[in-house]
């Protein structure tokens, strides 16, 4: 008996205690319009207001926070990102939800790589879906949609799959000669075979040899391939070096 009132005590502890809010979002008339409304919840605290990612981080160095409602698009593109790493850094336990038009690959990646704690809802949300939102994060009810769940898991399945040919090229320089080097280096500039042979004053057929030998090496069909491969690695340097 003794336990369970001890349980229900902690339960209305939280749920007498508010949730501190801050909210970054650089059109002044919406910054006003979402504080106006969760002020207006008894469960919120609005404690901090920015209109840029600069000025959210330095509010967060003088007060704490709970939740922070960022906009992504304020000085720049990805001002709210850049503010949420730098927020994340100092207080690993702030949930950061983005306030957002965007739903596209690349944001929801960077977004959920930008912090610990991280969801997003769409700007068109009404004021009853924000508030519902960020009690959810606190209570850590929020649920990740299949949508960021397929982004994330694909995401991480490309950088899996690059870690794993950056290690298979890594084998394969050793076992490239100065010759294909110096060769990959052209066709990187996009030269053509009869260009590459002419300024290396040799036969057509000997830079196909060696091309033949290059693809056999690299288990490809076609140079482009291997152009595209050492481009997605960002490893072009690697050719260029004397």
């Amino acid at each position: 008996m003794w336990l369970f009132h001890g349980i229900e005590s902690c339960e209305v502890a939280e749920m007498e205690k508010r949730i501190r809010v801050g909210v970054a979002e650089d059109i002044e008339y919406l910054l006003k319009d979402i504080c106006k409304a969760l002020s207006k919840d008894e469960r919120l605290e609005v404690v901090a207001r920015a209109t840029s990612g600069r000025e959210i981080v330095r509010l967060m160095q003088e007060t704490e926070a709970d939740i922070i409602l960022m906009d992504i698009e304020m000085e720049n593109d990805s001002a709210g990102i850049w503010a949420a790493e730098q927020i994340a850094a100092e207080s690993p336990g702030v949930v950061i939800l983005f306030l957002t038009v965007h739903e596209e690959e690349d944001f929801i990646y960077q977004a959920f790589s930008s912090a610990p704690q991280v969801d997003y809802i769409v700007k068109s949300a009404s004021h009853e879906e924000i508030i519902q939102k960020i009690i959810d994060c606190y209570y850590g009810r929020n649920r990740i949609e299949p949508q960021i769940v397929r982004t994330i898991t694909k995401e991480f399945s490309r950088m899996k799959r690059k870690e794993q040919e950056m290690n298979y090229f890594i084998n394969l320089s050793f076992a490239i000669t100065t010759s294909e080097r110096e060769l990959i280096r052209m066709l990187l500039e996009g030269k053509s075979v009869s260009s590459i042979a002419k300024e290396r004053v040799v036969e057509v057929s000997t830079i196909k040899s060696q091309i033949n030998t290059l693809l056999k090496k690299f288990h490809m069909k076609r140079t482009k391939e291997i152009i595209a491969m050492i481009r997605e690695l960002s490893v072009e340097h690697i050719f260029y070096r004397d």
